[in-house]
């Protein structure tokens, strides 16, 4: 049997690729089917809140750990750390730590230590390319890292991976 026309203007996927437009012209009885890739969702781990609250506690230490090893002396850093959710109701817990106070030239001082510390710590950790100096870093589970200058601070910035709460994800 002969497939059916195609209207005017629509583009017949069969006829764009070229291994089916001769199995088409070849074999015109067979009916050719494409189905759309379907991605998998990606998985997002369900945690409770005491999973959670290890979780939070487990980056808080990462971040006194790098703050520890690339010695902030007594310049004042400042510190935020909170859960966020998007809006597919996953959350990442996110810890910020802003040394302040620095000379002009200690932030990419700094910044080196950071990413020094970094793969000293088992991260993955690279520069990346913009208008300022900066690094990003991945450990194993998920957690991110991102450094980045100031004129007069540096700014550390820890992320887990994303997750839900147990009834978010009955939803």
């Amino acid at each position: 049997m002969t497939p059916p026309a195609t209207p005017p203007g629509d583009l017949d996927p069969v006829m764009a690729d070229p291994m089916l437009r001769v199995l088409r012209e070849r074999h015109p009885e067979v009916d050719v089917v494409l189905l759309p890739q379907d991605r998998p969702a990606p998985v997002v781990p369900v945690l409770d809140a005491a999973a959670r609250d290890t979780l939070a506690a487990d980056v808080a230490q990462e971040l006194d750990d790098l703050l520890a090893r690339i010695g902030t002396g007594e310049h004042l850093v400042r510190r935020d750390a909170g859960w966020h959710t998007d809006e597919w109701h996953q959350s990442w817990f996110e810890a910020v730590a802003v040394v302040e106070g620095l000379a002009e030239g200690d932030n990419v001082a700094l910044l080196r230590a950071t990413g020094q510390a970094l793969l000293d710590l088992g991260w993955q950790a690279r520069p990346v390319p913009g208008d300022r100096p900066r690094l990003v870093g991945r450990l194993r589970g998920g957690l991110e890292a991102a450094a980045t200058v100031r004129p007069t601070a540096l700014v550390l910035t820890l992320r887990t991976a994303k997750v839900r709460a147990p009834e978010e994800a009955a939803r």
